[in-house]
């Protein structure tokens, strides 16, 4: 069994979207299959390849309910056949438009424009599937704690085992791993303006829940299953 579950948004496969993030990660997260990376100003090929790491392992996607490890009680069928009768109820969910922004010090595409149907998204994928996360590690817990949180998002990390849920979701689709020089987040975000431009012209179609799995957090993440929303 995969050591970790996330229920995600992955652009539809051969959509602008979709080759962006495989240009840019130089990865398919469909396939799985590895790519050269584009050649960025001021940044070598393996500066690039470290400075995007974890991104190019986790693949693009934005994610909706964070990764969790089931627990000993469930089972991965009985967790996929709930998501596949949640999904049933779910309607599209549009994102008006993308664009790129820095958090913290890593770079990512975020929404221009709140989205209460987004975050009711998100807040439901962590309701409906608490039942099957496995409670956080102490050092899981540990290392949250360490970003000094608000009281609002201790309160959240007890109980849902993240603090970043319900009214603290933010919807983001990372592009790099953290970025201390400014020079290079600089750098790395020009490229990244213009070889996006394209791909977040136009609004984002929620459609899929896709389930993402890796074997343990060392591996890449690939896709289980992506779940149609509404009656089929």
């Amino acid at each position: 069994m995969p050591a970790r579950y996330a229920l995600s948004y992955v652009p539809e496969k051969r959509s602008l979207l979709a080759d962006f993030g495989r240009t840019w990660l130089g990865r398919d997260i469909d396939s799985q299959e590895f790519f050269e990376q584009p050649v960025v100003n001021g940044i070598s090929v393996s500066r690039l390849a470290e400075l995007t790491h974890w991104r190019r392992s986790d693949g693009l996607h934005g994610v909706l309910k964070p990764p969790f490890q089931i627990n000993p009680g469930s089972s991965t069928n009985g967790f996929l056949d709930t998501a596949h009768l949640f999904a049933k109820f779910l309607k599209p969910v549009e994102i008006p438009q993308l664009e790129v922004n820095v958090i913290g010090k890593f770079i990512a595409l975020t929404p221009t424009i709140a989205s209460r149907d987004l975050v009711s998204l998100a807040s439901e994928c962590v309701r409906v599937f608490e039942g099957f996360r496995q409670p956080v590690n102490a050092n899981m817990d540990r290392r949250y704690r360490q970003e000094k949180l608000t009281v609002y998002q201790n309160r959240m990390l007890k109980h849902w085992g993240y603090p970043y849920v319900m009214e603290e979701f933010r919807f983001f689709i990372p592009l790099t791993d953290r970025i201390e020089d400014d020079q290079e987040r600089a750098d790395c975000t020009a490229a990244i303006t213009a070889l996006s431009k394209k791909a977040i012209r136009n609004p984002v179609h929620i459609r899929h829940l896709t389930v993402l799995a890796q074997d343990s957090r060392r591996d890449p993440m690939g896709i289980v299953e992506r779940i149609p929303f509404g009656r089929t």
